[in-house]
């Protein structure tokens, strides 16, 4: 449930301020609309009630009038009875009377007098043949209960009217029965009269049927239904309840023409049966007509001011908040490009988005005073950086200056021990010439051999001296070079040094991996490898001295040793150096790569070789350098990205 109204808010949050205004002026619809669906309800109930009372009213009116009717000719038929003229059967003189009584009272379709056989031997109207209403309802009915008696719809024989009979027993003075004296009712004149006087909808119908269920008379279309029989369900409805003389209900046995109908039972006192039903029905359509054409009025109506109400909504919306929103969503877009001069409050104007506007005004004053503050300090920041990196730049010339000073102080006694050799040859030769001259054994050929040695020792002073300047060359070429190539360059500069030291000095090459070649800066890596060597070749002197100290105690002399190891591993080319040296104390393990820092004793380090070889081999050669180290020596790893083969070459 919380997901689904959280939901629900993210969805309203969503919508645009337009939608949210036209929200608003929908709710603030509703009410009215609300109270208009319930005037209408109201309406509706309203003209069903009064669709009831008007046709209760016209079906008493009818049957307060056929009341009257059949009263008039109980009275008119018992005084006829009482005519000397009838019960003495004139004839010519009762026609006569008849026939005044039926033009001056139309409601009656014919008057007849029969004799106790049921013959008419009188009547109103013309009469022709004499006939017999002996079968009629109306003639057994009054000679079995001797009084007032009705009878049932009948067409008239001489008037041609759909009538409904009613006779009175005609006797002698000493009371016997004579026959009969009929007076039929013909409700068309009197209905009709009546219906003009009554406003009903349109297809209302009013129907009398007789009490066999037989129309006689029908309001619409009386030519199709008089006479015909009424409908058995409703006929049943009416005559269900005796003690019910009246009642009004809804008819929805056709659902596409629903009615409401009323009617009243009519029947003589001392009658059972109705000699007459009432029936008024009345369409609910045409009943609730008034109301719905109210109540779409008054829907449209709201209709109409609704969508007044939506137009003002977005006018209104559009001048008071959106185009005031737009304002300050440039704003906001124009500061975050940079402008921090911009300025709202004025273009907004007043209310709570004004406040916000002023709001926003002294949020860009505050970013443009924090962008002075930042734009001060970082003018402070670069002059500083300026200064640190022309201080670092000039400390890394001076620190590349010592690297290199170092270097070339451990160049120079490389090329010192590598010069004594051909030195101690030189003064040799000297000293032989000089003996010769004494010794008057001075010949050319002496002389020439003299010379030839002399000349093969400078040769080889001057290749060392080629040696060391290849060496220190300030070119840096990415080349691909063979990795023991360079490495037994390396070793021909400090071989001599490590020989007149006894210090052992040899490469081991794993073997079945072909040419060990990379990418990268000889010079560099030689440099590097050189410092590495060097550090080797002075550990391990500093243990032989060491154990030297300790020989007259009995201590075994201790065979100095330095290993270059090659080999390959994967992707990488492995340069190992290893010596049998003092190692590296623990506590210095984490500084030996530091800059300055050294372990030698003062004037025999500068702390800068190994810091160097990293930089090299690290971020110059984009390879790895580590060491491991034990008081029985230290192993210092070089790991070179390997060339790529290509073609049919078997290199590395």
């Amino acid at each position: 449930m919380n997901q689904a109204i959280a939901a629900l808010r993210t969805r309203l949050l969503s919508l645009s301020l337009r939608t949210h205004l036209l929200l608003l002026a929908l709710l603030l619809s509703l009410p009215a609309l609300a109270l208009i669906l319930h005037s209408g309800v109201v309406q509706r109930q309203e003209a069903i009630r009064k669709g009831n009372r008007d046709a209760r009213r016209l079906v008493t009116l009818i049957a307060n009038e056929q009341y009257n009717q059949v009263g008039n000719a109980e009275q008119l038929l018992v005084v006829l009875a009482q005519l000397p003229d009838i019960r003495n059967r004139k004839v010519a003189d009762v026609n006569s009377l008849l026939g005044e009584i039926l033009r001056k009272n139309p409601q009656f379709g014919n008057i007849v007098v029969t004799d106790r056989d049921g013959m008419v031997w009188a009547s109103g109207l013309p009469m022709g043949q004499p006939f017999s209403l002996r079968e009629r309802l109306m003639f057994r009915a009054t000679r079995q209960s001797g009084a007032f008696s009705s009878g049932e719809y009948v067409v008239g024989r001489l008037s041609v009217k759909h009538t409904i009979g009613f006779g009175y027993p005609i006797e002698n003075e000493q009371g016997e029965w004579q026959g009969v004296i009929s007076a039929n009712l013909d409700f068309e004149r009197l209905v009709r009269r009546l219906l003009t006087t009554t406003e009903l909808p349109k297809k209302s119908q009013l129907t009398i049927v007789d009490r066999n269920g037989t129309i006689v008379f029908s309001s619409q279309e009386p030519e199709r239904f008089v006479g015909t029989p009424l409908k058995p369900a409703l006929l049943r409805r009416m005559a269900g309840d005796p003690a019910k003389d009246r009642d009004t209900f809804f008819d929805e046995t056709d659902q596409d023409d629903r009615r409401i109908i009323s009617y009243r039972v009519l029947r003589l006192p001392h009658e059972t049966d109705p000699y007459l039903y009432v029936c008024a029905s009345v369409p609910l359509d045409g009943v609730m007509r008034k109301a719905r054409q109210a109540e779409l009025v008054n829907m449209g109506l709201l209709a109409t001011v609704l969508l007044a109400a939506f137009v003002l909504t977005l006018v209104i919306g559009n001048v008071c908040f959106v185009q005031r929103v737009k304002r300050l969503q440039e704003a906001s877009a124009r500061l975050a490009e940079g402008e921090l001069q911009v300025r709202v409050a004025d273009l907004v104007g007043g209310g709570e988005l004004g406040e916000l506007g002023r709001a926003f005004d002294e949020m860009a004053r505050k970013l443009a005073a924090r962008e002075q503050e930042l734009s001060d300090l970082n003018r402070d920041l670069l002059k500083r950086v300026a200064e640190e990196t022309e201080r670092r730049v000039s400390h890394e010339r001076l620190l590349a200056r010592h690297i290199r000073l170092a270097a070339m102080g451990e160049m120079i006694g490389a090329i010192a021990h590598q010069w004594r050799q051909p030195l101690a040859t030189l003064g040799a030769t000297i000293q032989s010439l000089r003996m010769a001259w004494e010794h008057r054994c001075l010949d050319e050929r002496f002389l020439e051999k003299a010379e030839a040695d002399a000349q093969k020792q400078l040769y080889y002073m001057s290749d060392t001296i080629e040696d060391f300047r290849n060496f220190f060359s300030p070119e840096k070429v990415v080349e691909r070079f063979d990795v023991t190539e360079k490495v037994g360059e390396v070793l021909q500069l400090v071989a001599a040094q490590f020989a007149n030291s006894n210090v052992t000095l040899e490469i081991v090459a794993q073997a079945g991996h072909g040419r060990l070649t990379i990418r990268g800066y000889q010079n560099e890596f030689k440099q590097a490898l050189l410092n590495l060597v060097s550090n080797a070749f002075d550990a391990v002197v500093e243990r032989m001295r060491s154990v030297a100290g300790q020989e007259r105690n009995g201590t075994t002399p201790l065979c100095g040793r330095v290993t270059i190891a090659l080999s390959a591993a994967e992707d990488w080319v492995v340069v190992e150096v290893d010596d049998n040296g003092c190692g590296i104390p623990s506590e210095y393990a984490d500084k030996v790569f530091d800059p300055y820092f050294t372990s030698k004793s003062e004037g025999k380090g500068t702390g800068i070789g190994l810091y160097m070889s990293r930089l090299i081999i690290e971020e110059s050669m984009g390879g790895r350098l580590c060491f491991t180290s034990s008081p029985e020596g230290t192993q210092f790893r070089i790991e070179l990205p390997r060339e790529a083969r290509r073609g049919g070459e078997n290199d590395v």
